[in-house]
């Protein structure tokens, strides 16, 4: 599991653990323990989301017939609005940065050792965090 992965889902489990612990004790305000646990437990939910995957090294030859490739990590905002926005496009492949070590060393070589997500490739093209509509614009103009 990569590093920042792990990080994230700690962080979501803070909040649920926390409201368990002030529910359990009974002090103060049980309406507000339980919001930070549920709170918690949905933020937990969305880190923990797994989604679309396939390995980088099937995607990678994808690129050669004008597939966009979407390099992506559960709980980035960005990449969840762009999973909505071009399901069911046949033309995107989806990887995961945070289920494949190579698809990870390959976002982090086309950002300068950053794991910035989405990146999309389509062709020898790098598109850094664009937008759905960019992604299918270039995908219909075969502009790479």
């Amino acid at each position: 599991m990569a590093p920042e992965r792990t990080k994230q889902l700690v962080l979501g489990l803070v909040p649920f653990v926390v409201g368990v612990v002030l529910l359990l004790q009974g002090d103060g305000d049980l309406w507000v323990a339980g919001a930070v646990a549920v709170v918690g437990l949905l933020l937990l939910a969305v880190l923990a989301r797994r989604g679309r995957h396939t390995a980088w090294r099937a995607a990678a030859p994808r690129l050669a017939s004008g597939a966009a490739v979407v390099l992506w990590k559960p709980g980035c905002v960005h990449c969840e609005r762009m999973l909505l926005a071009l399901r069911g496009e046949p033309r995107v492949v989806w990887v995961n940065v945070w289920a494949d070590r190579e698809a990870n060393a390959e976002v982090r070589r086309h950002n300068g050792g950053d794991e910035l997500t989405p990146t999309v490739l389509i062709g020898d093209e790098v598109l850094r965090n664009p937008g759905p509509d960019e992604v299918r614009e270039r995908l219909e103009t075969g502009a790479v």
